[in-house]
Formats: structure tokens, sequence, C-alpha cells
């Protein structure tokens, strides 16, 4: 199945090139249509319909692609620290790993879309959002690392009596690495909104608008200016 990015710069691709059409067909017919009863071209309602819709649709489909992008990129980031605050506040062994594979499956999601930096043998040595002045905080092959670690500690305490002190140790691990990546995640998320592709898309959707508008105003002073010559 294709990625959501590459859908919506297919589908955006599409919307850019139909309002291009119609920019083109109405200025190529604008001055071979002839005044209706009340003086102005009939083709003017047509295109300020059509840039109506033009309008509705870029802005339903940055809509869209708020939502979509925030399930897909924010949103496992919540589940995570959600599922974190599950490891920090139980002592059962079942319920904090029923929470780290619940972790484990959205940080599959958020790693997917994550680039991967690698050293100069070509070895990946960290995915961070982060794409300027990236830090260990947000190497999220680095909490892919603990949530391992959490895991493999899980279970050499899964074994033990509660009442050794071998148990509490490992448990205490657990909920300070369950704090710290707390704090990496929140850490993490605002970089997520601000990615290369999130604002380039936001950049092409600002840029539709703007151009739809700069085509209806150059439409109403060509009428304008075709009323004053009919007067």
């Amino acid at each position: 199945m294709p990625e959501f990015g590459t859908i919506a710069l297919v589908v955006f691709a599409v919307a850019i090139v139909g309002i291009i059409a119609v920019t083109a067909k109405s200025r190529l017919t604008s001055n071979n249509v002839t005044p209706d009863v009340g003086g102005k071209t009939t083709m003017s309602g047509n295109v300020y319909k059509l840039a109506m819709i033009g309008i509705l649709g870029i802005i339903v489909f940055g809509g869209y692609m708020a939502v979509s992008g925030y399930n897909t990129d924010i949103y496992p980031l919540d589940r995570i620290r959600g599922n974190l605050d599950g490891v920090m506040s139980s002592s059962d062994p079942a319920i904090i790993r029923d929470h780290l594979v619940a972790i484990q499956t959205d940080l599959d999601l958020v790693m997917a879309n994550i680039p991967e930096i690698t050293d100069k043998n070509g070895n990946v040595i960290a995915k961070n959002p982060v794409w300027i002045f990236g830090t260990e905080s947000t190497n999220f092959l680095r909490i892919q690392n603990n949530i391992d670690t959490m895991f493999a500690g899980l279970d050499e305490i899964s074994s033990l009596s509660k009442d050794n002190s071998a148990y509490h140790t490992g448990m205490l691990d657990i909920n300070d690495r369950a704090l710290l990546l707390k704090i990496n995640i929140m850490d993490a998320t605002p970089y997520m909104y601000v990615s290369p592709a999130n604002m380039m898309f936001s950049v092409i959707w600002i840029a539709a608008i703007i151009g739809i508008f700069a085509m209806l105003k150059r439409k109403k002073e060509q009428l304008q200016k075709e009323d004053e010559i009919g007067i």
C-alpha cells in the first residue's frame, strides 16, 4: 500500500494541475465571451464558482492532511507516553509487559517514518526526527535500545519473588527508564510537526490558496476594465 506522503503528494499535484488548467482556460476564453444582460461576462460567475470549489477543496485537503499526519506521526507518540505512565504506575510484570508490547508496536510505526543517520561506513547510528542539531535525547535508536533493555530486565525479575531485593532493584530500573523515555518522547514530539515533508506540504498548501486569490483579483480587475470599456 502506498505511503501517506506519496498519496498526499499525488492528490495535491492533481488539485494544483486542475486549478492551473481552470485558470488557463479562463484566460483564453475571457476575451471571447459576450456580456450578459447586466453588462458582466457570463464567464465571471463560472470562474468564481470554480475558484470557490478549488479553495474549499484545498481547505478540506489541508484538514485531511493535518488529521492524517497527526494520526501517523504524533498520536503514536501520545500512546507511547500513556503506556510509559502505565509502566511507572504498575508493579505487576504482566501488566508492564502489556504496556511494553504496546509501546513497541507504536515505536515501530514511528521509526518507519524517521530518517536514518549513518556513519562513513554506512552503519545506522541514529534515527532522529530533529533534522538539524539533533541530540541523543531524541535519538529513537537509543530509545529502542532502552525498550529492549526493559524487556530483558522484566524477563529476569518475572521469576523472582516480590520480596527479593533483586526484584525491587529491577523494578526501579524499569521505572527510571520509563520516566526518562517519557521525557525523551516529549522532547521529540514537536520536531515531528516541523519535519521537512510537513513544511513542504504547508508551503505548497498556502501557495495554492494565495494563487487562487491572486487569480480572482486579476479576474475582477479584468472584468472592471471590460465594464468601463462597455460604458
